[in-house]
């Protein structure tokens, strides 16, 4: 008995699981703050924007910067489906995707490509896997956010 309780302390998914998973409601904004050094965005930064349309279906902007000194960037605006808090985005020109997994604190975008070093039509070295932190809940504005390169840059 004593085993038992132990068990259920230590490992509470085998004994008690919620087989239920909880709906995200994704709308709002995240945002991936770049590392600064002498006041250039030397890493990452973006921002995604999301609102929900229904339970399985949501419009995404998405913008990505791989930092200084280039600032390559690459940006899109889509509506996906959502299925298991996550979207996932399809590259026409390539076998390349991007998932969405949203969570209560923010989104993980997933890069997964099926021909090695496939960039979904982005420059290379634009996109890599990043979590987005959530900075609102509110209902964002959608719109392209390819003018955001000028923004807070250099």
């Amino acid at each position: 008995m004593k085993i038992v309780l132990f068990l259920s302390l230590l490992m509470p998914g085998i004994f008690f699981s919620d087989n239920s998973k909880t709906f995200i409601d994704p709308t709002g904004t995240y945002i991936l703050k770049g590392e600064v050094k002498e006041n250039k965005v030397i890493s990452h930064s973006g921002e995604i924007r999301v609102k929900l349309l229904s339970e399985e279906l949501l419009t995404l902007c998405f913008y990505i910067d791989e930092g200084y000194p280039g600032h390559q960037s690459g940006s899109f605006l889509d509506t996906l489906r959502y299925e298991d808090n996550a979207a996932v985005y399809s590259s026409r020109d390539s076998g390349c995707m991007l998932r969405f997994q949203f969570k209560q604190a923010g989104v993980e975008m997933i890069h997964i490509f099926a021909v090695t070093a496939s960039d979904c039509g982005f420059a290379p070295g634009v996109l890599t896997g990043a979590f987005f932190k959530k900075t609102s809940s509110g209902i964002p504005v959608i719109q392209d956010l390819a003018g955001l390169r000028a923004v807070g840059h250099d």
